[in-house]
């Protein structure tokens, strides 16, 4: 009997210490590593501007190129027309020839007919243009760059030649001179008595005008294998004979000594 208690108190002792050393189970959820929160490295880190490469930082300036492409004689100081597509073309065929004309602005201001600004208005709210223009005192400015086709001849014909017919801007130079006429070439401008009220050294053309003018037209041919002579500087009278410039009182023979 004893041993048999005895057996039975080793087995009760056994069991209990089996339960309590019974492991824990977890589920798969609880079993789960935990996702990694931390922000991507763009998100962290801000992107940086690439760095200029040495042969970037160190290049050489830009070569200058011309400063004017206008072709314009060196004789001359510019005053243009701006801008010059409402007052020209640019230049589709070379030069051949060069045509003279005379201007004022007697008809508005018999005083002062020979202000630039004036004839220069006159210019721009006609529409019409010149290259140069000679002052009495021989002074030249540029009015429109010789790259451009200037509308200073207008309608006319030359030499028989169809070429020419309404286009002698496109072929030519035009050159302005301050001058007023004779009578006969006022005639539309002025009546006899205005015009003979006019003060004797308004008439005509100066001793400046004359040596400016052919130092000009010598660097035109010169410069664009124009011929100097008479058949290739014309008037404008001659290319349309309604009008009368450079008229009865311009000497030719000047231009060509």
């Amino acid at each position: 009997m004893k041993k048999l208690a005895l057996i039975l108190m080793l087995l009760c002792l056994f069991a209990t210490g089996c339960a309590g050393e019974q492991p824990t189970l977890h589920s798969p959820e609880e079993s789960k590593t935990e996702e990694s929160t931390a922000p991507e490295a763009s998100d962290t880190v801000p992107e940086t501007q690439p760095t200029q490469t040495e042969s970037e930082t160190t290049l050489p300036p830009e070569t200058d190129g011309p400063k004017d492409e206008n072709t314009v004689s060196s004789l001359a100081e510019p005053d243009y027309l701006l801008p010059f597509t409402d007052y020209a073309w640019e230049r589709e065929f070379d030069v051949e020839y060069v045509v003279l004309h005379f201007t004022s602005n007697v008809v508005n201001d018999k005083a002062n007919p020979y202000d630039l600004d004036a004839v220069k208005g006159i210019l721009e709210s006609t529409k019409t243009s010149a290259h140069y223009i000679i002052d009495r005192d021989g002074s030249v400015k540029c009015y429109i760059p010789e790259n451009y086709a200037a509308w200073h001849a207008g309608a006319g014909t030359f030499a028989n030649d169809e070429k020419y017919t309404n286009k002698m801007n496109k072929y030519s130079i035009g050159i302005e001179i301050l001058a007023i006429g004779s009578l006969n070439d006022m005639a539309t401008y002025l009546t006899p008595t205005e015009y003979y009220s006019l003060p004797q050294e308004l008439i005509g053309f100066t001793d400046e005008q004359y040596e400016s003018l052919r130092l000009l037209v010598k660097d035109i041919c010169e410069r664009y294998s124009v011929p100097y002579d008479r058949e290739h500087i014309i008037g404008h009278e001659e290319y349309n004979p309604k009008k009368a410039d450079p008229g009865e009182l311009f000497d030719w023979d000047r231009l060509f000594s």
